[in-house]
């Protein structure tokens, strides 16, 4: 029999509470209403690993791509020459757990160009259960909302969550 039915949840949580057990965080939703979904246009690839909280490598028919998310910044923990700033381990450690190895994602480019100006591929991309990795990223305060025109399709949206994320002093807003 399953403590809660037992004990209703009120019952479960003083009972957490006087064992010193901490009740979890607020767990997000999967999807979240209101964030962008996959087009029409969009296609399979598989995640080969992640390079730091914003850039990943992915495999698509075939080919391996060094892939930049579309319209977020993360802290730096890689670029050359720089310093590792404040909340870059943890927005790597994020998208490394939001991208396994293997994962099976959908993407999508945008319109006004496949490349930036380092050859890295430019997606957006939706984790099997809908997430759009970049609104989960700019919510959990591991990445900045960043438009970079032309490809701006989703950037009122982020502005938004990074909006709330602030207002919250979530993340790299609470930290840095």
């Amino acid at each position: 029999m399953r403590w809660g039915t037992v004990m209703g949840l009120p019952g479960l949580l003083a009972l957490c509470v006087a064992c010193g057990v901490s009740a979890p965080a607020a767990v997000e939703p999967m999807a979240v209403s209101g964030d962008p979904t996959p087009p029409g246009r969009a296609f399979p690839a598989r995640v080969e690993r992640v390079v730091d909280g914003d850039t990943f490598i992915a495999v698509r028919r075939g080919e391996r791509l060094r892939v930049r998310l579309i319209g977020v910044d993360s802290p730096e923990t890689v670029r050359p020459g720089y310093p590792v700033e404040c909340w870059g381990p943890e927005a790597s450690r994020l998208l490394t757990r939001t991208l396994p190895v293997d994962l099976r994602v959908t993407a999508a480019y945008q319109d006004g160009g496949r490349r930036d100006q380092y050859g890295r591929e430019l997606w957006d991309v939706w984790l099997p259960d809908g997430t759009f990795v970049q609104a989960k990223l700019v919510r959990r305060g591991a990445a900045e909302a960043i438009a970079y025109p032309p490809q701006t399709e989703h950037a009122d949206r982020l502005d938004q969550i990074e909006a709330r994320a602030r207002r919250d002093d979530v993340g790299l807003w609470g930290h840095c």
